[in-house]
């Protein structure tokens, strides 16, 4: 009988407001990480969203380095991989934080700049953190589907945002999902999100492209600030959101002027939920 062979690997999965997250401690060559982020990610094995992979070697100096499953881009991912350095340093020092919180330069895919990251302790396995995130490229506006759409290109990423005043079944989101992918393909190494946006209430689609992956998720993080840029943009001035999403709530801070966003952030809870050995 042929002998099964089985990857070990050790992980740590966070929840960032439901958009659950599984971190890769061990170094895992490029070529084999789709394929092991589509393994780990199926409810018989660790059942998350999605999957990041500490780097051993950053692309520039960093305090952590990250990449997606995808190559792409995440907010959530690198907020977590902020919370996983203050938790695992909370066991061998666990010794307040000078004014409670504690700052990171995380290095992630899609993004050719750190990342700069503030954790605050809520308890031992739950932390606030808020992330600079990376500038659009550009903000339009686009059509699919008989719809119009604002759309934010980030490098890794493309969202686009659906505003309405009442939130679309779930039929025509599927719909409109599938017509947006069909008008802006995504090239391999990419991703897409498509964010259905009512006010208060953010709901999320994300496929990535090199993991042939569509996942409702329960948040986004980088969504969130796709999403308060454009209004940003919309407005040409500061925009606030509150995003409530299926996991719970991120919010988003933005400032733009001239058609171009000047600064943008994120915030919210992430919690470690678990840390262990994954056989797949």
């Amino acid at each position: 009988m042929e002998q099964e062979t089985t990857e070990q690997l050790r992980f740590v999965k966070t929840d960032p407001s439901g958009n659950t997250t599984i971190l890769v401690l061990d170094a895992v060559p490029r070529e084999a990480q789709s394929r092991l982020a589509r393994l780990l990610m199926e409810e018989k094995n660790l059942a998350a969203e999605q999957v990041a992979f500490f780097e051993e070697h950053s692309p520039r100096p960093c305090d952590v380095g990250i990449r997606m499953m995808g190559g792409e881009f995440c907010g959530n991912a690198v907020r977590s991989a902020a919370a996983w350095k203050v938790f695992d340093r909370q066991r061998w020092q666990p010794t307040p934080l000078p004014g409670g919180r504690r700052s990171f330069a995380v290095s992630c895919t899609g993004i050719d700049r750190n990342v700069c990251c503030t954790v605050r302790p809520l308890g031992r396995a739950a932390f606030d953190v808020t992330a600079e995130m990376p500038l659009p490229l550009a903000v339009d506006t686009v059509e699919a589907g008989g719809r119009q759409l604002m759309r934010a290109v980030f490098s890794g990423i493309v969202h686009y945002a659906v505003l309405a005043d009442r939130m679309p079944t779930a039929e025509d989101k599927r719909a409109l999902v599938s017509a947006v992918l069909d008008v802006f393909p995504v090239e391999a190494g990419g991703a897409a999100g498509v964010l259905f946006w009512d006010g208060s209430v953010l709901d999320p689609f994300v496929y990535v492209k090199d993991t042939d992956t569509l996942v409702n998720e329960s948040s986004c993080g980088s969504g969130t600030a796709a999403l308060a840029a454009c209004l940003a943009v919309r407005k040409n001035g500061p925009v606030r959101i509150d995003a409530q999403q299926a996991g719970g709530l991120i919010y988003g801070e933005a400032e733009a002027e001239r058609g171009e966003v000047r600064s943008l952030r994120i915030g919210g809870m992430v919690r470690i939920t678990a840390e262990g050995v994954a056989y797949v």
